[in-house]
């Protein structure tokens, strides 16, 4: 049953909502409990608070104003409305959540490594709902527009200045515990959108109608056939392409192995799939 565009709306701004308590948890039972910093607006708020004691959800707030008036004029109003919408419940709930303890005495490890988690978890359910949480994302996202530049390599860049300025402030340990936050954080969030690491598989096999039956009863799986021809014999061959699930190549070395022991096969990482057997389209 398709939802309506209204009820679509509706369930995006709660989605994004609950995405940001989430986050403001993380920030303030974790990362700030451990004393740890981080990357773009955030760390920066993070050190007003350490050094100046002002309070990490207002300042995230009124950081972001800038941003906004930037990414206003170069980003797609939707997305920045969707972004001011969560800052503003995130900003709201860093202050309400001020003090929460879920542990007590973390270690700081640990607190870098559940800040990681928690981080990574949020900014997927905000993500999924097409906002974010502000940041210096708008920033790499203007540049990416105006200069061509990699959002990643930007906000690498932004984020190590920031995280060595926290270095010199707070201490080397506190950036270094810092940099598995970030790292963790980033692991989870491409593990949530891009889902279980799968592969894609061509075949090049003399025997691929063969093949593509066994891969289809033994797997489930679908294939397509390109075709192609020998640079060398001159001959026209099937080639095989197809895409599996980590847990799933053994059983498709093994079907190659007994059906064609000649075939040749490249298997190369997939990043994301979208799909019919994989993640939906919808």
């Amino acid at each position: 049953m398709k939802l309506s565009k209204r009820s679509r709306f509706i369930g995006g701004i709660l989605g994004i909502a609950f995405g940001a308590i989430i986050a403001a948890f993380g920030v303030q039972g974790f990362i700030v409990q451990s004393g740890l910093s981080g990357g773009g607006i955030g760390g920066i708020t993070l050190l007003l608070y350490y050094t100046l004691k002002l309070p990490i959800g207002l300042m995230t707030f009124l950081l972001n104003i800038p941003l906004f008036v930037l990414g206003w004029r170069e980003v797609n109003k939707h997305f920045v409305f969707k972004t001011i919408w969560g800052l503003a419940i995130f900003s709201l709930f860093l202050d309400l959540l001020s003090g929460v303890r879920p542990l007590e005495n973390i270690d700081i490890f640990l607190g870098a490594l559940y800040g990681g988690v928690i981080s990574g978890i949020s900014s997927a359910i905000v993500f999924h709902f097409g906002g974010s949480l502000g940041g210096t994302d708008i920033i790499a996202k203007v540049i990416q527009r105006k200069y061509g530049v990699p959002m990643g390599t930007s906000s690498l860049a932004i984020n190590g200045v920031i995280i060595m300025i926290s270095g010199a402030i707070l201490g080397s340990k506190v950036a270094l515990y810092t940099l598995v936050t970030i790292f963790v954080y980033g692991r989870v969030l491409d593990l949530i959108q891009s889902g279980v690491p799968s592969k894609s598989i061509t075949i090049i096999s003399d025997q691929s109608e063969a093949l593509v039956d066994r891969i289809m009863i033994d797997l489930g799986r679908g294939a397509t056939f390109l075709h192609g021809r020998g640079a060398y014999s001159n001959e026209k061959k099937n080639v095989i392409i197809c895409v599996v699930s980590l847990p799933e190549m053994g059983r498709l070395k093994q079907a190659v192995r007994e059906v064609d022991p000649f075939a040749f096969m490249i298997v190369q990482n997939a990043g994301e799939v979208l799909g019919r057997g994989f993640i939906s389209n919808e």
